[in-house]
């Protein structure tokens, strides 16, 4: 089982560690995206767009790192929850937005988009629920 939830791990982190990079590579076409969903006030979205892709990529390596997992998991799966309600919500006020899953390069919300996001999410929860069986390794005492 153990392999199970590093396989997760490791996939949930890189998947984050891409689309924070994508992102950052494609800022305006992903604060674009943002922005489309109609969701955040337009003051609020290059903020949102700077930081958010920051945020994933960091958490991402972290996962991949393992290197506080718990937190980074927590907070990766937090966020994928977010996005796949931002999605619906779209889906469900019938606007015609790219997700800007990966830097908002044109892939616009579809069933497929929602499936695949729900894939990640579930692949990110064995990674949560991984994080937390492990047993919590101890610091080294410095004295």
């Amino acid at each position: 089982m153990r392999w199970i939830w590093l396989l997760c791990r490791v996939i949930f982190g890189a998947v984050f560690v891409y689309a924070g990079a994508e992102k950052m590579l494609h800022a305006d076409a992903f604060a674009q995206a943002v922005f489309n969903y109609q969701i955040l006030p337009a003051k609020l979205v290059q903020g949102v767009a700077l930081v958010l892709p920051a945020l994933e990529a960091v958490c991402g390596l972290a996962l991949c790192a393992n290197v506080m997992a718990r937190g980074a998991a927590v907070v990766l799966s937090g966020l994928m929850g977010v996005f796949l309600a931002a999605m619906g919500l779209a889906v469900a006020r019938g606007l015609n937005v790219d997700c800007g899953c990966f830097g908002g390069t044109g892939q616009t919300i579809s069933r497929e988009t929602l499936i695949r996001d729900g894939i990640i999410l579930a692949v990110g929860l064995i990674a949560l629920w991984g994080a937390f069986a492990e047993k919590r390794k101890r610091l080294p005492e410095l004295f």
